[in-house]
């Protein structure tokens, strides 16, 4: 298991496309929305320079988990970074070299691509570690402890 990135999208799968309130940028879930329904297009075909790795987000009892699946790559291809409470995950996959061959689908996505998310929940920055294996990206944060919610009395002196 390797471990890239440090410091400072999406539930993969239909009929849930959309990363809710995680993605940091809705006008990029629109236009897969508007590809995939209004226009007919395949998953994952949008016209945009970037691609997006289906990614799950989950909770344990004392972390929030990212796990992308992106087969192909290595553990430096990628970059992580967490800021401002939007953890950023991005890299590229290069296309396989054999020659010049002649397709009949091209389904496996190559190019650049990135990935951001408002995190739900407060987190440890320094907790940050991610790995790679078996095609899979596992980047792991610490939950802070919640705030005390609810009215608070402040003696005023």
């Amino acid at each position: 298991m390797a471990e890239t990135g440090s410091g400072g999208s999406g539930f993969s799968g239909r009929p849930s496309r959309g990363s809710g309130s995680f993605t940091v940028h809705l006008a990029d879930e629109l236009e897969v929305y508007f590809n995939e329904v209004a226009h007919g297009r395949p998953v994952g075909f949008v016209a945009s320079s970037k691609w997006k790795p289906p990614t799950d987000i989950y909770e344990t009892d004392d972390a929030l988990v990212v796990y992308m699946d992106i087969a192909g790559m290595t553990a430096e291809d990628f970059s992580v970074e967490f800021a401002d409470g939007i953890l950023t995950i991005g890299g590229e996959r290069k296309p396989r070299r054999e020659g010049k061959p002649h397709y009949h689908a091209m389904e496996v996505q190559v190019g650049p691509f990135e990935r951001r998310f408002r995190l739900p929940v407060a987190v440890d920055p320094d907790s940050i570690r991610a790995s790679y294996e078996h095609g899979f990206l596992e980047v792991r944060l610490t939950k802070l402890p919640p705030r005390l919610s609810g009215p608070q009395s402040v003696k005023v002196r």
